[in-house]
C-alpha cells in the first residue's frame, strides 16, 4: 500500500554475478516515483534497511566462514616494498561519487572485466577469496599473455589499493622486477572522483623503459575510461513522443481508466505523461527528451491507472530495444502492451557526433598541418608504441605473424573499421624492405624532387590553358604526349575504360531497368538504347559505390552513370563511343550530357566528363586498388606463414607471390591512410574516411571466389570468346591468356602434390590455412575448408592472379593516366553548374586541384608506378621440387610475352596506344608497391 511503500511507481532489478566458483556478487537497483506525500529520503531509508535484511539472509544462508578475511575497514598500514628506479602512471576523472566508484573498482577478480575491457579472462586463484594476499590471473586480449598479480594492500577508508606483478607467460623480451602499482581515489566533489595509478618498476635494459611506460599507461587509461563509461557518460539523446493508446485493459471492472504512462531508459530516472481521465483510448501526444548513456539498452513504458484512493494500478508494460533505432531517423512504433492494448509512440535517437573527451586524453593542436583535424594523444601514443614494438622486434627475436583489426577513429566513431580485412600488425622483421628496395623508393622520390627544379620558371612560360599541368614533366618525369594531345576527345575517354587504369567497371547492358529514365531516349547510329541493347552493343558504367560516401566541404563529387555503345565502322571495324552521361540521381530532375551538348556547351560537356573520371579515380584507388588487392590479400600472407610449414608445397608455391606485400601495406597504413597524417585526405574527393566508407560498404558484399577474374568478367557480361563483340579490350584478352597459364601451372603442382581429393581433405595444415583466412582474416568468400583438388586449383589460381596480374593491371598504369591532372583529377572543387548557359574555361580551371595537391597526385602516381624487380617470369617456386611444372610455366609465360609484344608493336605502327601492363615481363609476382 502507499502507506507502506511510500511510492506510486516502483521498478527493481536484482542481479547475480559469478566472481569465481566460490563467490557470487549480488547487486540491486531500482527506479521509483515517490507518492505525493512521501519524502524521497524516507523511502530510501526504508528500502535500504529492507534490502539489507535480504542480503544478510543470503550471506548467512550460503556463505562459509572466511578465515582472516579483511573487513570493510583496514587499520594496519600499507606494506613496505622496494620502489623501482622507473615509474609511470595515469590519472583521470570519473563522474561519480567516490564511494560508488570505489565499490565498483574494489573487487580484485572477474568483476573488473565489466569495465576493464582489455582482458579475455580474469580469475582469483584458489581458494577464491577476495582478500589481501590473494592472487589473480588474467589473459590480455592483445598479446594473449597470462599475467599474475597479488593484492598487497587495500584501504576502504582512504580508497587505496596496492598490487604487485608476479609473473608473465610467455615472458616478455625484457624482464621487469619490483613492479608495484598503487591506485588512489580522491573525492573532488559530490559526484566527481579522481582515479590515479602510480607504478614503479625495475627493468633489465633501459632502452625498453619508454615502451613499458606507454604500455602500462595504456592499461591504466583503459581502466579509467571503462569506469567513466560505466558511470553513465552521456553519448546521445532520445526524444520520445508518447502519442496514444487503444484497447487498454480495464483494471476497475466496468469503469474507464485514468491512464498515464511512466517511461524510463534502462531503468533510469522515470518521467510521466499527463493523466487522461476516463478513457480506454487515451491521447497524450507528449514529448520527452531523455539522456542516452553508453549502457542504455531498453526503453520501458509502463501504462498506469490513476486511482484517487489506494495504489495506482499497472495496466501493462511495453519495451523497445534500442538496437532497433537508427541515429538521426525517427521511428514510429505501435507497441503491444503486455496486459492488453496498443501504445503508439515515436522515437528519435540522436547520438552525439563525437563522444566527450575522457579525462587524461588530450588533443594535440600544435601540429600545424592545415588539412588535419586536431590529433588525439592516444592516436600518437598508439603509433609510437607500434614503431617501438617494430624496433624491439628488430633488435630482439623478431615478431610473429599475427592478425590485428583496425580500430575506429576517434574523429569518426561510426565508421566500422574493424570490419575491414585483418592486417599483420606489428610488422614482422622479415617483412621489412631490403636495403635495395628502400634505396629504390628513395631514388624514386629524389627523381621526383629533382624534376621539380625550375618549375616556377616553367609555370611562368606557359601559354595554353592546360600548360600549367604540363609543368611537372621535366627531368626524370616524362610526359605522356599522346594522352595530353587527345584526353579531351570522346574516343580517348572511352578507350581508357578498356585499356586504362580502371578496366573494372564497364558492363554489357542487358536490362533496361539499369538505364535511368532520362537516358532511355538516347540514340546512337540511329538506334535507341533498347535496339542497341538487343544487338549486344550497349555498355554501361555505374558509379553506385560513390552513393554512400559522406560529403567533404570544398569538394564535390557525383555517382555518375555513363552509357556507351559499340559504334560500327567501315571494313568490319568498330570502336567504343560515348552515348551520354548523367551525374545526378534525383527523380525527374537529372540532366544528361551527350556529344550533342558539346556543340552548344563544350565546357560543360568537358566538365561533366571530368566529374566522371574524378569519380572513377576515387573508386579505382579506394575500392579496386587499395581494397580488393592490397588489403584483401594480406590475411592470406599471414596465414601462409602461420599454418603452412616452409616445406609445404603450397607454401613453396605462394611464398614468392607475397614478397614485400605486408611491408608495403604497413607503409600505406602509415602514409596513404594514416590515422594521423593521411596523404589521401587532401588529395581525393571522398577524403580518406569517405574512401574507407565506400570500401566498407562494398566489402560487406565481397566474395573472394566470385571476384575471380573469369567470374568477375562474366558478371559484367564478358567472356574469353569475346561474345560481347567489343574489340581491343586488352585487359580481358591478355588477362584470360595469363589466367589460363596460371591455371595450368597450379594444376601441375596440385596433381604432383596430391594424388586424390582425399589427400587434399586430409591436409590439416591446409584446412587451418583456410580457416584463418576466412575467419579471423575476414576475407569473405574464401573457402572455410578445401576438400577437392579442383577447388584447391581454383582457389590458388585466384590468389596468384590477384596478387600479380590483377594488381599490376590496376597499379602500374597510374603514372601514364594520373600524372596529367586534367585527364583524371582526384577531386574537383565546384559542382556542375545549373542553367542553359555554358561554363567559362576559367571556371573549369578553378575547379581543378590547387597546385600543392597537383604535385601530390603526380608524386604518388610516379612512386606507385615504380617497376618491379621481381616479374612473374622470374618465379622459381617449383624449379627444384617439380622442375617439369616450372619449365612449362616459364615457357608459356615467355611465349605469351612474345605475342603481346608483337601486338603492341603493330599498335604503335598504327599510331595507337600499346597495352603493356599484362605482358608477363611487366607483371610483378607480388603486390610489392
Amino acid at each position: 500500500s502507499p502507506d507502506f511503500l511510500h511510492c506510486k511507481y516502483y521498478r527493481g532489478r536484482i542481479q547475480f554475478f559469478a566472481v569465481n566458483p566460490n563467490k557470487v556478487r549480488v547487486t540491486y537497483d531500482c527506479s521509483f516515483i515517490p507518492a505525493n506525500d512521501a519524502p524521497m529520503e524516507e523511502f530510501k531509508s526504508w528500502f535500504t534497511k529492507a534490502l539489507g535484511t535480504r542480503i544478510t539472509w543470503l550471506e548467512t544462508t550460503f556463505s562459509e566462514p572466511k578465515p582472516s578475511e579483511d573487513g570493510p575497514r583496514t587499520t594496519a598500514g600499507p606494506p613496505a616494498f622496494k620502489k623501482g628506479a622507473y615509474s609511470t602512471g595515469a590519472r583521470g576523472i570519473v563522474r561519480g561519487p567516490v564511494e560508488d566508484v570505489w565499490k565498483v573498482f574494489r573487487p580484485f577478480g572477474r568483476e573488473c572485466m565489466e569495465y576493464w575491457k582489455i582482458y579475455d579472462s580474469m580469475e582469483i586463484e584458489a581458494p577464491g577469496n577476495d582478500v589481501v594476499g590473494c592472487i589473480r590471473s588474467f589473459v590480455t586480449s592483445k598479446t594473449k599473455r597470462k599475467i599474475r598479480e597479488r593484492l598487497e594492500w587495500r584501504d576502504d577508508e582512504s580508497h587505496v589499493e596496492i598490487y604487485s606483478l608476479l609473473s608473465m607467460e610467455p615472458p616478455p623480451p625484457v624482464a621487469m622486477s619490483n613492479t608495484y602499482t598503487t591506485v588512489t581515489m580522491t573525492e573532488l566533489g559530490e559526484k566527481e572522483t579522481e582515479v590515479k595509478f602510480e607504478c614503479t618498476f625495475d627493468v633489465s635494459v633501459s632502452f625498453a623503459v619508454s615502451r613499458i611506460q606507454d604500455n602500462q599507461k595504456g592499461a591504466y587509461m583503459a581502466c579509467i575510461n571503462g569506469l567513466q563509461q560505466l558511470f553513465h557518460s552521456e553519448v546521445g539523446t532520445l526524444e520520445v513522443v508518447v502519442g496514444s493508446a487503444s484497447d487498454l485493459a480495464r483494471t476497475d471492472g466496468w469503469f474507464n481508466a485514468d491512464p498515464y504512462v511512466v517511461l524510463a531508459v534502462n531503468d533510469g530516472k522515470p518521467v510521466t505523461t499527463k493523466i487522461c481521465r476516463s478513457s480506454q483510448k487515451p491521447i497524450w501526444d507528449e514529448r520527452f527528451k531523455l539522456p542516452v548513456t553508453s549502457r542504455s539498452r531498453n526503453v520501458v513504458f509502463t501504462v498506469m491507472d490513476r486511482d484517487t484512493v489506494g495504489q495506482d494500478d499497472i495496466m501493462g508494460t511495453a519495451n523497445v530495444n534500442m538496437d532497433e533505432l537508427t541515429s538521426g531517423k525517427e521511428k514510429k512504433m505501435a507497441l503491444d502492451v503486455q496486459g492488453g492494448g496498443t501504445l503508439n509512440v515515436r522515437l528519435y535517437l540522436k547520438m552525439h557526433d563525437q563522444p566527450k573527451e575522457p579525462e587524461g586524453e588530450k588533443l594535440i593542436t600544435s601540429l600545424a598541418i592545415p588539412f588535419l583535424a586536431p590529433v588525439a594523444q592516444s592516436e600518437l601514443d598508439a603509433i609510437r608504441n607500434e614503431f617501438t614494438n617494430l624496433i624491439m622486434s628488430f633488435l630482439g627475436k623478431g615478431q610473429k605473424y599475427e592478425l590485428s583489426y583496425m580500430t575506429r577513429l576517434r574523429t569518426h566513431p561510426d565508421v566500422a573499421l574493424e570490419e575491414m580485412p585483418a592486417a599483420c600488425v606489428p610488422m614482422p622483421t622479415a617483412e621489412m624492405f631490403t636495403p635495395l628496395k628502400a634505396g629504390r623508393l628513395m631514388q624514386r622520390l629524389m627523381e621526383f624532387l629533382g624534376s621539380q627544379a625550375q618549375i616556377m620558371v616553367r609555370l611562368a612560360q606557359v601559354k595554353g590553358i592546360w600548360d600549367p599541368w604540363k609543368a611537372n614533366f621535366s627531368g626524370y618525369l616524362p610526359a605522356n604526349e599522346k594522352l595530353i594531345e587527345e584526353w579531351q576527345k570522346d574516343e580517348e575517354f572511352c578507350r581508357q575504360y578498356l585499356q586504362g587504369i580502371n578496366p573494372m567497371l564497364i558492363t554489357v547492358c542487358k536490362d533496361q531497368s539499369q538505364i535511368p529514365a532520362e537516358m532511355l531516349e538516347l540514340v546512337g547510329q540511329g538506334k535507341t538504347t533498347q535496339q542497341l541493347m538487343e544487338e549486344n552493343r550497349l555498355f554501361i558504367v555505374d558509379y553506385a559505390p560513390m552513393l554512400g560516401v559522406p560529403a567533404t566541404p570544398g569538394k564535390f563529387f557525383y555517382a555518375p552513370i555513363v552509357l556507351m555503345y559499340r559504334e560500327e565502322l567501315s571494313g568490319g571495324k568498330s570502336r567504343l563511343s560515348l552515348l551520354g552521361i548523367q551525374l545526378t540521381r534525383k527523380k525527374g530532375q537529372n540532366e544528361v550530357y551527350t556529344p550533342e551538348t558539346a556543340k552548344t556547351q563544350p565546357n560543360k560537356y568537358m566538365f561533366a566528363k571530368m566529374h566522371v573520371v574524378s569519380a572513377d579515380n576515387n573508386v579505382h584507388q579506394f575500392l579496386y586498388h587499395l581494397g580488393y588487392t592490397h588489403l584483401a590479400m594480406e590475411p592470406i600472407a599471414v596465414s601462409l606463414h602461420t599454418h603452412l610449414p616452409p616445406d609445404h608445397p603450397i607454401h613453396r608455391l605462394l611464398l614468392p607471390h607475397f614478397k614485400d606485400t605486408i611491408g608495403i601495406n604497413y607503409l600505406a597504413r602509415h602514409s596513404l591512410v594514416s590515422r594521423i597524417f593521411p596523404i589521401t585526405d587532401p588529395m581525393f574527393a571522398t577524403s580518406t574516411v569517405g574512401g574507407l566508407v565506400m570500401f566498407l560498404n562494398e566489402w560487406r558484399k565481397y566474395n573472394f571466389m566470385d571476384m575471380s577474374f573469369p567470374e568477375e568478367l562474366k558478371r559484367r557480361g564478358f567472356d574469353e570468346a569475346g561474345s560481347d563483340g567489343l574489340k581491343n579490350y586488352f585487359y580481358r584478352d591478355d588477362g584470360f591468356k595469363l589466367w589460363n597459364t596460371y591455371k595450368t601451372y597450379v594444376t601441375g603442382m596440385v596433381n604432383k602434390a596430391y594424388a586424390t581429393d582425399a589427400a587434399v581433405a586430409a591436409d590439416q595444415a591446409l584446412q587451418r590455412f583456410c580457416h584463418m583466412i576466412e575467419g579471423p582474416g575476414q576475407l569473405h568468400g574464401f573457402p572455410k575448408g578445401i576438400r577437392t583438388k579442383q577447388l584447391l586449383i581454383d582457389c590458388l589460381t585466384n590468389i596468384i592472379f590477384n596478387v600479380s596480374a590483377q594488381h599490376s593491371a590496376i597499379n602500374f598504369p597510374q603514372y601514364d593516366y594520373y600524372s596529367f591532372i586534367p585527364n583524371r583529377p582526384a577531386q574537383l572543387s565546384i559542382p556542375m553548374p545549373d542553367g542553359p548557359n555554358d561554363m567559362t574555361e576559367s571556371a573549369v580551371l578553378e575547379a581543378l586541384p590547387p597546385p600543392q595537391f597537383t604535385a601530390l597526385q603526380v608524386l604518388l602516381s610516379y612512386m606507385l608506378s615504380m617497376p618491379s624487380q621481381t616479374a612473374i617470369t622470374g618465379v622459381e617456386a617449383m624449379k627444384e621440387v617439380y622442375p617439369e611444372v616450372h619449365q612449362q610455366f616459364n615457357k608459356q609465360l615467355l611465349d605469351l610475352s612474345k605475342d603481346i609484344k608483337a601486338r603492341n608493336e603493330k599498335l604503335k605502327k598504327e599510331g595507337k596506344v600499346a597495352y603493356t601492363y599484362l605482358d608477363p615481363e611487366n607483371v610483378a609476382m607480388s603486390i610489392d608497391i
